[in-house]
């Protein structure tokens, strides 16, 4: 029997509940991880006494290890078993979470944060396959949904809680306090999730996974080089070297691989191709905003962590409300439309952030310029997301859905990668060049914050060209 058909029989209705839970709570642990700890940053770089390039990496290295290990993770659940790799990620995500709460140093915070991104890629790659193993297709899309809900609750309550617990309790508490909803959805898991008999997967083709990992690995440490102190510029030259090596044989594997990571063909197909590029810059233009933000609010507007989360709260809530309203408009009025909607909506809040400058920082009107901001932005990625990724997902063949759909989420992670690279090394490289011509520290940080904002706009304008560029779905056929 396979493993799809023997959920489905086994599952009581209350067990299938009790698995959406344990999923959703999943969904719900990794996205507040995402959102909760940006609020902080500035809190933590104090205590830790660290420059904002090295904050950059807090938020970074969850991305980029959680980036790299989504696919090879949906495989080795395929080999290993979907329950196992499942639990494991709750119980890797409860160590990591007391490890990052523990630490007294940067580098054992970073490698709590990189342990945290394992335990994250284990959970998300397996809880949508845990779902429709489960449910029967008629009630899949409401589950699915459901976990969708979970993600958005998680970007929004992140920077409140977040910036509640840091005053109240101090910044350890916020890994803390994900401990006990963990052991929670793992005892749901551990009662639910039945054993299963793993059907027969063709072993991967591991070169292929190698060489995406070291080439990304490669590529972000060359843009986010703060971390390397010692002989700097050898290992600059050296991580080059190593990403045009792995980087070139990736796309040469790829090219003649049986079983691709990512088929290159896909990206002959024209929504396909310009859907990902809209979909990189979305999300870079989303989290430039997302990490500069609490850094401005701390430096220029001295809020504590509690008001930073309240004002960062404001993108997610209007995420929620745009985004399932732009989901079901895009069905009748297409996705071209919507999509550049949102990328013209994104970029004007980058616009509106980088005006910040121009009025004094205490004011009604630099207030009604942040809320301005924050609107634009939040309504800008509810309204893109769900029609671009519609868009992209129905251009490709469908036997190709899965692949699509995993190169879809990679484009979405390095977008966010992006934006904490433009908001983190190159704010930072910025800044020490406008701190030597003699201008107070203030003024340098508000000026350097409003070019990297300005930067972020450019960013969004070519955004917009991409979404322009999409087609509907009766002239966009497969070439």
């Amino acid at each position: 029997m396979s493993t799809s058909a023997s959920m489905n029989g086994q599952q009581s209705m209350p067990k299938r509940w009790l698995i959406l839970l344990s999923v959703g709570l999943a969904t719900l642990l990794s996205s507040l991880n995402n959102s909760i700890v940006n609020t902080i940053l500035p809190l933590i770089g104090k205590k830790l006494q660290i420059n904002l390039g090295e904050s950059e990496w807090i938020v970074l290295i969850y991305l980029l290890v959680l980036s790299l290990l989504l696919l090879p993770m949906g495989r080795f659940s395929d080999l290993l078993g979907r329950r196992r790799i499942f639990l494991l990620g709750f119980v890797s995500f409860i160590i990591a979470s007391a490890i990052c709460g523990l630490a007294p140093s940067y580098g054992l915070l970073i490698f709590g944060r990189g342990l945290l991104g394992i335990a994250g890629a284990m959970l998300l790659s397996v809880g949508p396959a845990l779902l429709t193993t489960t449910f029967p297709p008629e009630k899949r899309g409401q589950a699915l949904g459901l976990q969708a809900l979970m993600t958005y609750l998680g970007l929004a309550l992140g920077p409140l809680i977040g910036g509640w617990l840091a005053d109240t309790l101090g910044w350890q508490s916020v890994f803390y306090s994900a401990i006990p909803v963990a052991l929670v959805a793992l005892t749901l898991g551990i009662l639910s999730i039945p054993r299963q008999t793993r059907a027969n997967q063709p072993v991967p083709t591991w070169s292929n996974t190698l060489t995406f990992m070291v080439s990304i690995s490669a590529l972000v440490l060359l843009l986010n080089p703060s971390v390397i102190h010692a002989q700097q510029r050898l290992w600059m030259i050296a991580i080059f070297i190593l990403l045009v090596t792995t980087g070139g044989l990736f796309i040469f594997l790829q090219k003649t691989s049986t079983r691709p990571l990512i088929d290159l063909r896909l990206f002959r197909v024209h929504n396909f191709r310009y859907g990902n590029t809209a979909t990189i810059l979305n999300y870079l233009c989303f989290f430039l905003a997302l990490f500069l933000l609490p850094f401005y609010m701390t430096n220029m507007l001295a809020f504590s962590p509690t008001k930073i989360g309240l004002w960062l709260t404001l993108m997610p809530i209007l995420m929620m409300i745009s985004a399932p309203l732009a989901g079901a408009w895009s069905d009748k009025i297409g996705s071209r439309v919507l999509s550049s909607a949102g990328m013209i909506c994104s970029t004007l809040g980058l616009l509106a952030f980088a005006a910040l400058g121009a009025f004094s920082p205490h004011t009604m009107l630099n207030r009604m310029d942040l809320m301005l901001g924050l609107v634009l932005s939040g309504l800008g990625t509810g309204l893109f997301a769900a029609p671009n990724n519609a868009a992209i997902l129905r251009s490709a063949p469908p036997a190709q859905q899965g692949m699509a759909s995993g190169t879809l989420a990679t484009c979405r992670y390095l977008g966010m990668m992006g934006g904490i690279t433009v908001g983190g090394s190159l704010f930072n490289a910025i800044d020490l060049y406008l701190g030597g011509t003699g201008q107070s520290s203030a003024l340098t940080f508000l000026h350097t914050f409003m070019i990297v904002m300005g930067i972020g706009v450019f960013f969004g304008v070519l955004g917009w060209i991409a979404s322009m560029m999409m087609r509907e779905p009766s002239a966009a056929k497969p070439r």
